[in-house]
């Protein structure tokens, strides 16, 4: 006897579950809760649940619409889709998430926080102080990492030790 919906043992759609995480990353940028979203869509929050973990497809008029919420062309949802896909050359997913991908999406909900606060700063020395401050972590991240090294020397001590003053 054939059951509607999905086996709990058939994968996921790797272009359905990478919709999803977009649509999730959107709504997180824009600190809307699902709630939120739904409401404004004539949604479920469950419904909207589904979509963002790709156990339900997104249909095009309702990603359209989507789109218009978000003031997003409707390409948002698909861009790096296709790097993705050349990485592991399969159409279908695990339904059930390991530890790296439970690991990617701890550091895109960081991300997208960060954006969000990043976002809501005005003044431009502090954002550039904090775009700089972000570039040399990562740089020294990568610095260490790649030579196994000890970190980078620091390019300079900031504006206090310019101006004489005590870090």
């Amino acid at each position: 006897m054939k059951r509607r919906g999905r086996e709990k043992k058939e994968g996921l759609n790797e272009v359905d579950v990478f919709v999803g995480q977009r649509l999730r990353e959107l709504r997180m940028l824009a600190g809307l809760s699902q709630s939120d979203v739904a409401a404004a869509l004539g949604l479920t929050f469950q419904q909207l649940q589904k979509y963002e973990r790709g156990f339900n497809r997104v249909s095009s008029s309702r990603l359209f619409k989507l789109g218009q919420f978000f003031r997003v062309p409707v390409s948002v949802f698909f861009e790096g889709l296709e790097n993705r896909q050349q990485a592991g050359e399969g159409g279908e997913m695990p339904a059930t998430g390991g530890g790296e991908e439970q690991e990617n999406t701890l550091q895109s909900r960081e991300a997208l926080m960060l954006a969000r606060y990043f976002q809501s700063i005005r003044d431009p020395q502090i954002r550039a102080a904090i775009r700089e401050l972000a570039e040399r972590c990562a740089e020294q991240q990568a610095d260490g990492a790649s030579s196994g090294a000890a970190p980078a020397p620091k390019r300079g001590r900031g504006r206090r030790a310019e101006q004489g003053g005590h870090a």
